[in-house]
């Protein structure tokens, strides 16, 4: 037998061992080389959104390898130390040191090459499906052709290539050190009882619980003050969680006699005492690997299923059209003249409101701010003809200030009182914010309604110059008519119309938007979860001679095969379930933060997500705990 056949069998017979880590590996090349058929599709070329789509996509392939090499540094070390007594009997049956760093390289070479063939194959199979759905997001009539790029696979063979190889080197240097009696060896658990302290418990706890809170009340002004601060605190919190807080909570249960004393549960929670403080920075990670999936998944897809409801909330009439001056006016009968036809033609039914409304100044500003100021009269035909409630003003004196859906309940520096002036006439008015029934004037700090008398005086004191004319359409199920929406803005004279807001523009480039970054970090949150759930059978498996002992010593005592795989059953699922909840916690309040900043409900998809990854994460449990009591039984 030569010394490649030698390391052939060594792969060929821990297949079941590298199994895992061989699915990983696979998925993450076929993920790779997907994206790199798409950035290299020649029919792109000829389009606008090339260079933005390649460059997306470029980020993409970078976090991904740079996440594939660490993953796999990380699961290439976990399988030496699970074999250092293997490497060790090697060494003292005559293998040099060379020889053995040879021998890894070469098993490492194998699984390397065999994950690359196989994740390009996977991908070969599944890119013509990856590319359909890119056209649909991409909005391309028809969709891009079935095509395997040759630099797409080029370059993913020779960079996974170039990766597994700096691997297996960096796994061959760490070892260098290690003598004989040190792979033998191997991992032991601690052999004193876990410590505590309280003191670092309640902080980890109050550290959580402060993240918590401030995700929980976090809105569409503070959340980008407060991202940061919420990093700052969760992640040592987790660590505090796993390392300090969780070996308080299982003394606790300890503590509690007829509990801990039921049936088998001495040995499971005595054993898992153990396992959370030997695992606890494993713990730490996987929980934090995997929030950051749920997290980012979760977020996308909640904001992607909202489009449709956040255009209905962020602008409030279907079309509109504003101008200012008295030419330009004039000059807006023929715009609405246009849209008129475009929309009669197409049988699209619709309402139209055209009204006039007046700009005027603020005064005792810091800097040169204006307002827009609208009748109450006309402010009450927008809310019907957006099929909104009507609030009645309390007196002359009092002013609506329209502000966008969500920012009416934020504390928003609205002064007191209001002094603005037009011309000659000036008044001093209270504003009262209330939900906007009208598009945004993005060119003047507020939108004002004022009652009828009030909006007359300043209209007497006003130059034409100073005049803005508004006209509002109401598109019968706008969703089904957005094409021909944009169309029509897109048409439309940007020197007569100062200018056009649409729900159809505002979907529309919502939607493309999320479209492009969901494509882009669904496969990358899946990769990331794919990892946590890997890594944790990873470090089981490295423990295995160790558990497989000590389940012989309970064997010999008098249990029963079936409450032996029972404890290993609670075990595992500890461990695998206790990050993975966790997670779902984290992640539950940053949808509880993205809630805030939406119109529409993400619960569902939320639960969906949620329920998705829950069903992976469930196979592979079982598919782990197969594996796991298979050797149990084998040895018995």
């Amino acid at each position: 037998m030569t010394f490649r056949q030698f390391a052939f069998n060594n792969v060929k017979r821990n297949a079941r061992q590298y199994m895992s880590y061989f699915f990983s590996c696979m998925f993450s090349v076929a993920v790779f080389f997907i994206y790199a058929v798409i950035m290299y599709h020649h029919e792109i070329d000829g389009h606008e959104f090339r260079a933005n789509v390649q460059r997306g996509i470029m980020a993409v392939e970078m976090i991904i390898f740079a996440f594939s090499f660490l993953f796999v540094l990380y699961s290439t070390g976990a399988f030496i130390r699970s074999r250092k007594k293997e490497y060790g009997l090697l060494m003292t049956l005559g293998i040099s040191k060379r020889q053995l760093n040879w021998l890894l390289i070469l098993e490492n070479t194998i699984i390397g090459v065999i994950s690359i063939a196989a994740g390009v194959l996977v991908g070969i199979l599944f890119s013509n499906i990856f590319i359909m759905v890119f056209s649909q997001i991409l909005g391309i009539e028809g969709t891009l052709g079935f095509y395997i790029a040759p630099k797409a696979v080029l370059l993913t063979v020779v960079s996974y290539f170039i990766m597994f190889e700096l691997n297996s080197l960096l796994v061959v240097w760490i070892l260098r050190t290690n003598s004989i009696i040190d792979l033998f060896r191997g991992a032991k658990a601690p052999k004193q009882v876990p410590r505590f302290s309280w003191v670092l418990s309640i902080i980890g706890a109050g550290l959580v619980l402060s993240a918590y809170y401030l995700a929980a009340t976090a809105d569409l002004i503070t959340i980008f003050n407060r991202m940061f601060i919420i990093l700052l605190l969760i992640i040592p919190g987790t660590y505090l969680l796993y390392t300090q807080f969780s070996i308080a909570l299982i003394s606790i249960i300890k503590n509690r006699k007829k509990l801990y004393f039921h049936k088998t549960n001495l040995l499971t929670i005595s054993e898992l005492h153990y396992k959370l403080k030997d695992n606890a920075r494993l713990l730490f990670f996987v929980t934090i690997l995997s929030a950051v999936s749920f997290t980012a998944s979760g977020v996308l897809y909640g904001a992607y299923e909202s489009a449709q409801n956040e255009a209905n909330a962020y602008i409030p009439h279907d079309l509109s059209l504003l101008t200012d001056g008295e030419g330009n006016i004039t000059g807006m009968d023929q715009e609405i003249s246009n849209i008129i036809t475009s929309l009669e033609k197409e049988n699209v039914d619709f309402s139209v409101i055209d009204t006039t409304g007046i700009k005027a100044d603020i005064v005792d500003s810091e800097e040169e701010e204006s307002v827009d100021l609208w009748a109450y009269s006309d402010y009450a035909e927008f809310a019907r003809l957006n099929h909104s409630s009507i609030h009645p003003l309390q007196n002359d004196n009092q002013a609506f200030v329209l502000l966008p859906y969500l920012l009416t309940n934020i504390e928003r520096a609205i002064p007191e009182t209001l002094t603005i002036r037009t011309g000659d006439h000036e008044e001093t008015l209270q504003p009262v914010p209330i939900e906007a029934v009208m598009n945004t004037n993005v060119r003047t700090r507020y939108t004002i309604i004022v009652a009828d008398t009030i909006y007359q005086q300043f209209t007497n004191a006003a130059d034409k110059h100073e005049l803005y004319r508004y006209s509002a359409f109401s598109i019968s199920n706008w969703p089904q008519h957005t094409e021909l929406v944009k169309e029509i803005t897109d048409e439309i004279d940007d020197n007569i119309i100062l200018s056009t807001d649409s729900k159809a523009d505002f979907y529309l480039a919502l939607k493309t938007t999320l479209s492009y970054t969901l494509f882009f970090g669904l496969f990358i949150s899946v990769l990331f979860f794919l990892a946590a759930g890997s890594i944790l059978y990873f470090k089981m498996y490295q423990g295995l001679d160790k558990d497989i002992e000590q389940y012989k010593s309970l064997y010999r005592i008098g249990l029963t095969l079936k409450e032996m795989k029972q404890i290993a059953t609670k075990q595992i699922a500890f461990l695998f379930f206790i990050p993975f909840g966790l997670a779902v916690l984290h992640a539950s309040f940053a949808f509880r933060a993205l809630q805030n900043m939406l119109a529409s409900s993400i619960i569902l998809p939320s639960i969906t997500l949620i329920s998705g990854y829950l069903v992976i994460y469930s196979i592979y449990f079982f598919f782990i705990r197969s594996l796991y009591i298979a050797k149990l039984k084998k040895v018995m």
